[in-house]
């Protein structure tokens, strides 16, 4: 029978990591002990150097294949035709092709229209022509949006242009007598030499594909004239039909090699546009483009904007002010808040609040601050006003319901197709001329939202009406069931199509990653815990970015850290050795407040703002107890006196009474405070009920979009284990919640939990179990002693307790009797938190815990927490072991690019063609030059060259380098120079004519013979042959000379992540222990040796030679980080592996 618990989850979710806490609750479902804690890492799913996407590479390089395997075909066909109308023999041509033995074809080309060519000239000609067929788009979006096609587009415009200047007949002959396509070459008869093909990164000899079907059609005309017998208008016919043939990119590709159609074969996008998240099926998700859905997105933009006063009240927009701005937004491309203060009047005194009042513009006055701020865009209908603008004048006089419906239509044909075809036949569909279709196609749309056109029409009177309702109302509003609490598709795991639908259709596959493992997470524990009564997540602020903002992020953040670093060294100048985070915090206000109490206006010394004795504190400017605000931009420092005086109360309520005072105040703070939203933190008066319940909901819950989908996924979908105790208060306890990392961040800091050490992964658990502990009664518990805190000095101060409804009056207790009921520290979870916390973090808690009983006996853990071997009971105390993903796929690049020369490989070494930028000098050699006798004056004057220029080869070959002759003078141009290398095994190319490197290595398989180990490295180039080797690799040895092992000494196969256990008989400072569990992650061929890391990136080790390991084992770790040994292990072919 299955144990029941009573616990709680808690998750913190990050791009390549989910830590996670298993907490028991209390009969009153409060945390009380944690249960278990681990982390789980993963790869983040993008390139790290560029953020592409992980498929990025394999996408490219199947766009390629297909590209040259359509152009291969395009000329078999060619050939095959013009074998058919006799002018070739194919194997016989090609090998003159082949081997240079044809005419200048430039040269064909230009007399092809002045003589009769001969049937093999004809056929060189065409072939030509069918190879290199030119420019052309089936797509007019693509020319005007995308930078690399304008290009392009400048280059063949260019190219038509010089053509008519010169008055060339064809583009054949443009290229044959125009100087634009030579280059000087002193060492051929002509003294140039035809460079007609671009170089890379330029498309200057790009010509248009209907130039060239112009010279196909003028050399046909012109052979007929010279009665060329075979230059038929069936033959020219068929040729332009193969040679202007191109694939739709809305088909996508076509049959595969076996026949069969290709899985990537499109009809548009229709069918990968996922469901309406309100409608469900068989409503599709609206395109981004649409009329209805940017209107949408204003809306909802207009019904959260609201204007504040500097007191802090504040009032939506009426309904006529919507309608009024919504009409801006219909006649202007984009709307400034500037132009909704103008449109709507705005008096001076209200404020925007989505917009902080900062500017980076010095000295300048506070009106023309809040002008600067206030040229940003609230919004635009930016597809609207381009659709309209291609629309004639009868078309835009429509209904309004009618130009709805069809902007709607336009906008998502556009989005679905991309070649032009497809696009005018859905467009000839609806009610639009020619011309306007033809205007459209310059268009290109992409994305979709989560909402079909049809939720989004009828949510929109709601959004827009007087009311001015939030999406979540809007949602209710309309009948749909926004909150999905139905019990009827929930089960005790998360899986099932739904689940998998919600995954799939994440379109960022950093975050998908990341939701997919957090979901293996979840079921993991379940499956060892039973069902939860409670899922607090916490997901990480970049979650919801891209990579370049993350980049940002990450780039202020080092910047931050040297900020604060360097406010350290000024901080230990002043005799504080140990400057503590907020020794750093009050230093910096001191410093942005010219050293201003700004409650006072009185001058605070430096020297008395650190230390026990200090006299000056950091006030919350909006009480935290009410806000739950602990940002930066919620601080100010203060003398403490004023802080005392202050309390609970916001500074208005502080010192509003005392009108010079609050001028001398509002001066102040105006004249110092350049910070637009922290000044509306010291003017704002009250703080109502309702600001109450908004900052609670912003700084204590995270709604970001992603994390609602993370939310939903876990609270639409999950069965829950019942509460013990029902809500007191109308609703139901949240089974779910979404924590803001503020509180948490908070709450670190003020139960004393240690700094987080980034150098190692265990720290994500901790702030795991830190999430799972924001349940409602802790946040009361907060809130009630910071009350206690802000009013412990303050007279004429009343209390509300939330837990009780007990109101408490300052005025009845002395200061001693006020603490002593009270207390006057943060409460933590339970009493010993975070010494079980410590323990549970350490490195052995076991036996930690049976050599501190003391320790043991205040954590007062339940028997079973421990193990007991006698029932084969495992328990629920044991360290931290960091489970990581491993990396199974046997895909990857089969040989590197570079093709070297084999000649020497049997005697492990190869040579390769190298740019001189390449080059370096080491004891006054250049390493690894080639047989610098066949040439001594081209590597003396190399050699010379790099001496010039310190060794900088960039510099030193920025310029044309000549290969110098004997008399002195220039010789050709040199840009690439033999080096040898050494290289023990590759893959053979070109009928091994060449070698390259071996591209990835996907695994090594373990052999045993003789007491010692040996590996043998498996390459994707392997996969692709479908063979497995069985070579070890040996130190210092070439392929050829690697021992052969035999299939019955096979022991396991090693993909990086793998986690294995070893013991070695080594000892060196790279080792930390001679026994360990380790995750592999590499090995080296050449020193027959592995590299790894520890579990959890506390140590790495490189260069452990495999015969030096006594045992050697392979371990499965699963996602909680258990360990098991691989007892047996069956060597996989590639037979059933797809590539």
């Amino acid at each position: 029978m299955e144990t029941k618990y009573n616990y709680r989850i808690g998750l913190d979710i990050g791009i390549a990591s989910v830590g996670w806490a298993v907490l028991e609750n209390n009969c009153k479902d409060e945390p009380v002990h944690i249960m278990d804690l681990g982390v789980r890492i993963f790869d983040t799913a993008e390139d790290p150097q560029t953020g592409d996407s992980l498929a990025s590479p394999r996408r490219n390089a199947r766009t390629m294949r297909r590209r040259l395997r359509r152009r291969r075909h395009r000329l078999d066909r060619i050939k095959q035709l013009l074998e058919r109308e006799g002018l070739i023999r194919i194997d016989e041509f090609m090998k003159r092709y082949e081997s240079a033995g044809l005419p200048d074809v430039y040269q064909l080309r230009c007399e092809a229209l002045d003589r009769k060519l001969s049937d093999e000239e004809l056929a060189q000609v065409l072939i030509h022509i069918a190879k290199h067929r030119g420019f052309k788009s089936n797509r007019k979006a693509e020319l005007k949006e995308d930078a690399e096609a304008g290009k392009v587009l400048n280059a063949t415009k260019e190219n038509r242009e010089r053509m008519q200047a010169g008055n060339y007949r064809t583009i054949g002959e443009m290229i044959y007598c125009n100087e634009a396509f030579r280059t000087s070459c002193d060492w051929v008869e002509k003294g140039y030499i035809l460079t007609p093909r671009n170089k890379a990164d330029s498309y200057k000899h790009t010509v248009e594909r209907a130039l060239l079907v112009e010279e196909v059609k003028k050399i046909f005309e012109a052979q007929r004239t010279f009665n060329n017998p075979k230059a038929t208008e069936e033959l020219e016919k068929a040729y332009l039909s193969i040679m202007e043939s191109q694939r739709s990119f809305d088909m996508g590709p076509g049959l595969q090699a076996d026949g069969t159609e290709s899985p990537y074969a499109l009809n548009g996008f229709e069918d990968r546009v996922g469901y309406c998240t309100l409608e469900g099926k068989p409503e599709k998700r609206g395109a981004k483009a649409t009329y209805t859905a940017e209107l949408f997105v204003v809306s909802q933009k207009l019904s959260h904007l609201k204007l504040i006063k500097r007191g802090g009240e504040g009032r939506f927009l009426t309904k006529e002010e919507k309608a009024i701005v919504l009409e801006l937004l219909h006649t202007q491309k984009e709307v400034k808040y500037s132009a909704i203060r103008k449109k709507l009047a705005i008096p001076v005194e209200y404020h925007f609040n989505a917009l902080t009042y900062t500017s980076k513009k010095a000295d300048i006055s506070q009106e023309e601050r809040e002008k600067e701020v206030e040229k940003v865009v609230f919004g635009k209908l930016e597809n609207y006003h381009k659709m309209m603008g291609c629309l004639n004048e009868e078309t835009k006089q429509k209904p309004v319901d009618e130009l709805q419906e069809l902007l709607d239509s336009i906008a998502t044909i556009l989005t679905l197709y991309k070649s032009d075809d497809k696009r005018r036949e859905c467009l000839n569909a609806l009610p639009l001329s020619t011309e306007e279709i033809e205007n459209l196609l310059e268009l290109t749309f992409a994305k979709f939202m989560n909402l079909s056109v049809k939720a989004m029409r009828k949510l929109l009177p709601y959004l827009q009406g007087e009311e001015g309702m939030t999406y979540d109302k809007a949602c209710t509003a309309a009948g749909y069931d926004f909150k999905a609490e139905g019990e009827e598709h929930k089960s005790k795991l998360l899986k099932g199509e739904q689940v998998t639908e919600i995954i799939n259709e994440i379109p960022n596959p950093v975050v998908k990653r990341s939701v997919s493992q957090t979901v293996k997470v979840i079921n993991a524990i379940i499956q060892k815990y039973g069902s939860p009564q409670a899922v607090y997540i916490e997901l990480a602020r970049e979650m919801s970015k891209n990579f370049k903002d993350r980049k940002d992020i990450e780039k202020k953040n080092k910047a931050r850290e040297a900020d604060n670093e360097k406010a350290k060294k000024q901080i230990q100048e002043y005799g504080i050795l140990s400057p503590t985070g907020q020794d750093i915090i009050k230093f910096r206000l001191w410093q942005e407040q010219d050293g201003i109490c700004m409650y006072s206006g009185k001058r605070m010394s430096i020297e008395n703002l650190f230390g026990k004795n200090s006299s000056c504190d950091i006030d919350h400017i909006l009480p935290y107890s009410q806000t739950f605000d602990d940002s930066y931009r919620n601080k100010v420092l203060v003398l403490s006196s004023e802080n005392r005086q202050k309390g609970n109360r916001t500074p208005y309520e502080y010192m509003g009474q005392d009108e010079g005072r609050w001028s001398e105040f509002v001066a102040r703070v105006s004249s110092m405070v350049k910070d637009g939203k922290k000044r509306d933190r010291f003017f704002k008066e009250h703080i109502t009920d309702e600001d109450r319940k908004q900052f609670k909901e912003r700084n204590l819950n995270d709604t970001k979009y992603i994390t609602t989908i993370v939310y939903n996924l876990i609270r639409q979908n999950l069965e829950f284990a019942p509460y013990n105790v029902p809500a007191l208060k109308v609703g139901k306890k949240k089974h779910v919640k979404a924590v803001n990392g503020a509180i948490t961040a908070y709450l670190r800091k003020r139960w004393g939990l240690p700094y987080k050490d980034r150098s190692t992964d265990t720290h994500h658990a901790m702030d795991a179990v830190t999430i799972a502990c924001c349940t409602e009664g802790m946040i009361q518990k907060i809130s009630r002693s910071m009350q206690i805190l802000e009013l412990r000095y303050m007279h004429n101060g009343r209390m509300f307790d939330e837990e009780t409804g007990e109101i408490y009056d300052r005025e009845n207790y002395t200061l001693q009797e006020w603490k002593g009921k009270f207390g006057v520290h943060i409460p933590r979870p339970w009493e010993e938190f975070k010494n079980e916390l410590d323990v549970r973090m350490g490195e052995d808690p076991l036996a930690f815990l049976a050599k501190y009983p003391d320790i043991a006996k205040a954590l007062d853990y339940p028997e079973y927490y421990y193990p007991d071997s006698a029932n084969n009971w495992k328990g629920f105390i044991h360290p931290i072991f960091v489970s990581r993903m491993p990396n199974h796929k046997v895909t990857g690049q089969a040989n590197k690019d570079t093709v070297r020369s084999p000649r020497l490989f049997k005697e492990g070494y190869v040579i390769s063609k190298v740019p001189l930028t390449s080059l370096k000098l080491k004891d006054g050699e250049i390493i690894n030059y080639y047989n610098k006798e066949s040439d001594i004056l081209l590597y003396n004057a190399l050699k010379r060259q790099l001496q010039l220029y310190s060794n900088d080869a960039e510099k030193a070959f920025a310029q044309e380098f000549h290969k110098p002759k004997a008399d002195g003078s220039k010789g050709p141009v040199v840009k690439k120079v033999k080096v040898i290398e050494k290289q023990s095994s590759g893959v053979y190319v070109h009928e091994r004519k060449g070698i390259t490197a071996n591209g990835d290595m996907i695994r090594i398989d373990v052999f045993r013979e003789n007491g010692k180990y040996y590996f043998v490295p498996i390459y994707a180039a392997d996969v692709v042959k479908k063979v497995l080797p069985n070579k070890a690799a040996t130190q210092n040895k070439t392929y050829e000379n690697w021992r052969e092992m035999k299939d019955e000494n096979f022991v396991f196969s090693l993909y990086p992540k793998d986690l294995i256990h070893i013991k070695t008989k080594k000892k060196d400072g790279k080792i930390k222990n001679q026994e360990m569990f380790a995750y592999y992650t590499c090995a080296n061929v050449n020193t027959s040796s592995i590299s790894g890391e520890a579990h959890d990136r506390s140590f790495v080790f490189g260069s452990l030679g495999i015969q030096s390991l006594t045992v050697f084992e392979k371990c499965q770790v699963d996602v909680l980080g258990n360990i098991s040994i691989v007892k047996h292990e069956k060597r996989m072919d590639f037979s059933a592996k797809k590539h």
